[in-house]
């Protein structure tokens, strides 16, 4: 039997709750292993699932994420996460947004950057930024719950790639490997949302090597002219 590694467990899951919400319990067996070990650490689900909800008095059923919420008690409450309109405040956690950091969440989906906010409980802390691209929600994310590896589908970082990629910078990486066994690089970034490393912009190493000969041949004919 696997060790339960979770803050809640699978016979835990409010599942009465989640269906006065619209949800049928076997959505659980659906979910892949490291999404719902996820799920039941509280975070939000990966996917968004058609909840109830009223509204002005009326019933709808919209799209959201939803996350188990353990009470001190240690009842199981279930947390819904509408879609919302798009909207990046001027202070979030008790950080002030610079125009430049508005533009960047709006455009990028991160911050690209790690900043200093103030939780809940009024500790301070270094985070991660990202808007949830499902729901459009701001996600902080703990700097130390990230962990840059030394490699990355293969391909190694060099120190200068693994310190800008810890502090929330967008690097470029060659030499990956995919599941299909060939070579391509991409743009990679922490997602606060997803509590992941992004991979963005993918190009096959052949497709690069034809995009840098026509470089070459622009390039070339600057020079002849």
């Amino acid at each position: 039997m696997m060790e339960q590694t979770t803050r809640i467990t699978k016979e835990e899951i409010p599942f009465e709750k989640l269906e006065k919400a619209g949800i049928k319990k076997d959505f659980v067996d659906r979910m892949e292993s490291q999404e719902l070990k996820d799920f039941l650490n509280g975070f939000r689900s990966a996917k968004l699932y058609t909840v109830n909800a009223n509204i002005n008095e009326e019933k709808y059923r919209i799209p959201a994420k939803i996350r188990l919420q353990q009470a001190e008690d240690g009842s199981v409450n279930v947390k819904v996460h509408p879609i919302q309109r798009l909207h990046i405040p001027d202070e979030y956690l008790g950080h002030k947004f610079t125009k430049e950091e508005k533009t960047a969440l709006l455009e990028d989906k991160h911050l690209g950057k790690t900043i200093e906010m103030t939780n809940q409980k009024g500790e301070k802390d270094t985070y991660y930024l990202s808007l949830d691209a499902k729901t459009n929600e701001l996600i902080p994310l703990r700097s130390k719950h990230i962990r840059v590896p030394e490699k990355i589908k293969g391909a190694s970082l060099s120190e200068e790639q693994k310190q800008q990629l810890a502090a929330g910078k967008k690097i470029h990486l060659d030499g990956m490997t995919g599941k299909n066994g060939k070579k391509f690089s991409a743009s990679l970034q922490v997602d606060a949302a997803n509590r992941s490393i992004n991979f963005s912009g993918f190009k096959q190493e052949k497709e690069k090597e034809r995009e840098q000969k026509t470089e070459k041949k622009k390039g070339t004919k600057q020079k002849v002219g």
